[in-house]
């Protein structure tokens, strides 16, 4: 049901449909990758591995669409990118935008890919829709060989209260399951079975249509300037807060799980 909804929001094949994924206009491109790039600046310095080693890494991106993640990473030097989606649609639309991209057909809870495949692993806004997400999430630590981000909503108050809850597309129901760090630590630990994995979940606020919108009333030239400061008095007033998390875990030897 949800690969049959999928396939339906990917008939419309005009770029026009997707530009906010490749845009080059600075205020779109601001708010639409500064999860990402925030999540790499971590890893960096997590890590301490120069940023020019790391484009050399092999990358899948988990319910990559029409591959916006995928162009990004790309646009930033990473060779090897991989663009997984359930949707075959959404992924010939990818390999038409950006032929840097390779893509598969995967099942994010079931994974056709051997374990330790990729260097890195990464999902933007795709646990959620997931009937599984927790299951979606450790399929991504078993093809991982040495970091996984996941950037989802985090469990909050405001996220309870002012949050979608169920989300419904052409027929396909799904349950906006929230992460912070418990969540994301036990279920890490769970799977892999080991303390030697770092964990970390960075909350944050991340609200790009209203961003957006209340700074679409100022001059286009203020425009980046004025959204990076609504941003900064939200981290400043509000960080603990967030309605947002970028999860990283940082593996620090090959899972070995038998028949996989």
């Amino acid at each position: 049901m949800q690969q049959n909804g999928l396939e339906a929001t990917y008939t419309d094949t005009g770029h026009e449909r997707w530009a906010f994924h490749y845009t080059q206009d600075p205020l779109t491109r601001y708010l639409r990758d500064r999860r990402l790039c925030r999540a790499l600046q971590y890893i960096s310095s997590e890590l301490e591995i120069p940023m020019e080693e790391m484009h050399q890494w092999r990358v899948l991106v988990v319910g990559g669409g029409v591959g916006g993640e995928g162009t990004f990473l790309a646009n930033q030097g990473f060779t090897d990118v991989t663009v997984s989606d359930i949707s075959r649609k959404a992924l010939e639309l990818c390999r038409k935008f950006d032929k840097r991209l390779q893509t598969s057909v995967q099942n994010a809870e079931n994974m056709d890919l051997e374990s330790d495949s990729y260097d890195l692993v990464l999902v933007q806004d795709g646990l959620h829709e997931l009937p599984q997400p927790v299951l979606g999430f450790t399929e991504m630590l078993r093809v991982s060989r040495r970091v996984v981000i996941v950037i989802e909503p985090h469990l909050s108050a405001v996220g309870k209260l002012l949050g979608t809850k169920w989300e419904r597309r052409k027929g396909h129901v799904n349950y906006v399951f929230r992460w912070n760090q418990v969540i994301l630590e036990q279920v890490t630990r769970s799977y892999l079975l080991s303390d030697k994995a770092r964990v970390k979940a960075i909350r944050f606020w991340d609200h790009n249509l209203l961003v957006g919108n209340a700074v679409s009333k100022v001059p286009s030239r203020y425009r980046l300037r004025a959204a990076k400061a609504i941003y900064q008095v939200l981290e400043i007033l509000l960080r603990r807060a967030g309605n947002m998390m970028i999860g990283v875990v940082v593996k620090d030897e090959p899972l070995v799980q038998s028949g996989r």
